[in-house]
């Protein structure tokens, strides 16, 4: 199988792309309480890596473990290991990704992710389960996995909400009642919008027209409108962040919906198909605090945990869940995120990406 040349031919080349710190990680986030049977975090992470994106059975694990010589543990320690993971896999992702570039440069407070998709059973054709992940970026680590029926859709709602922290999302969550949910909880959000669907005006309470707003930025200008969200009876104080795509990047996204309205039966909008020329977020965030810049550039570190999904379903087979142990489903999907991460280092491709299309410029406000 060609996943297995991660933990055994290439090995130490894995290893070499691990943080520096994956030893103390362990230690501190308890996963490795002694080292009777499992030496190092080096070991620790080489039998999660074999049980997770090797797709080997709890059986499997312990006899490759022990042919290999990294453990000799029964079916049901092996399982017992695996389920003590999930902490310090979450914790060694965040920190592959702040080793590799990734923003610290928050507004001065607790920034979290949210992101979701779907999976099926085994030998399920249809979608039976939705993973949601939640990554915590001030502390470097992902807090939260929850397995759930396919009926619970990406929502903020769901969540709860602290005060002074700042929701990353997609379009799934680009709702009015999400939104007003966590500002209505003291939060903030920096959420990618849509071009319909979401009730905005303009600062004098009449309709927003997105498309039209969007058609005045220059290629290489960086819109930021003041809007209002309304929902019942309130309206919040919000602003529109937008930036016009690369050519090549529209070009892409429009192959991209041509392909899924094809797939689906579905006619595109013309709507639908101008807005795939832009990026655009909405945030409550202050223009003299957070700049447009630095509004999208926080937007763009909520693309690792999406193109992390990506890998998961087109390189590494992972449509199905095995396990319906949660702690057990945790550590899988780590380390099939983890796994992601490993094969984007290998290409190239890992903090590259920019979903507009290009870097931008450091001078931009």
């Amino acid at each position: 199988m060609e996943t297995r040349r991660y933990v055994e031919d290439d090995w130490q080349y894995v290893v070499s792309l691990m943080p520096r710190n994956l030893e103390s990680l362990c230690s501190s986030r308890l996963a490795l309480n002694h080292k009777r049977e499992i030496a190092s975090a080096q070991d620790y992470l080489r039998l999660c890596l074999a049980y997770s994106i090797c797709d080997m059975s709890l059986r499997q694990t312990a006899a490759w473990a022990s042919a290999t010589g990294v453990a000799h543990l029964s079916d049901v320690a092996v399982l017992k290991r695996l389920r003590a993971a999930p902490g310090w896999l979450g914790s060694v992702i965040a920190e592959w990704l702040y080793q590799r570039g990734m923003t610290q440069e928050t507004p001065g407070r607790k920034v979290r992710i949210l992101d979701a998709t779907t999976v099926s059973k085994p030998w399920s054709q249809g979608t039976d389960w939705r993973l949601h992940l939640r990554m915590d970026l001030t502390e470097r680590r992902i807090e939260q996995v929850d397995v759930t029926n396919e009926r619970e859709g990406e929502r903020l709602d769901r969540h709860t909400i602290t005060p002074n922290e700042v929701i990353l999302g997609d379009r799934g969550y680009a709702t009015n009642r999400g939104i007003a949910h966590v500002l209505q909880a003291g939060g903030h959000v920096v959420i990618r919008s849509r071009w319909s669907g979401l009730a905005l005006r303009t600062q004098t309470g009449g309709r927003l027209d997105i498309l039209s707003l969007l058609e005045t930025l220059a290629p290489d200008e960086i819109g930021d409108w003041p809007v209002l969200l309304e929902y019942g009876t309130r309206h919040y104080s919000l602003r529109l962040v937008a930036i016009r795509k690369s050519a090549q990047a529209t070009e892409k996204t429009r192959r991209e919906l041509h392909r899924e309205a094809r797939k689906k039966g579905r006619q595109l909008k013309k709507g639908t198909l101008k807005a795939a020329a832009y990026v655009f977020v909405i945030t409550d965030l202050p223009g003299d605090e957070i700049t447009c810049l630095q509004v999208l550039e926080l937007y763009r570190m909520r693309w690792q945990i999406e193109l992390g999904f990506k890998r998961l379903k087109s390189i590494l087979g992972f449509k199905r869940l095995r396990a319906k142990d949660n702690k057990l489903c945790q550590t899988y999907l780590l380390v099939k995120i983890l796994g992601a991460l490993v094969i984007d280092e290998l290409s190239g491709q890992a903090l590259s990406f920019f979903p507009w299309g290009v870097r931008l410029p450091e001078s931009s406000a």
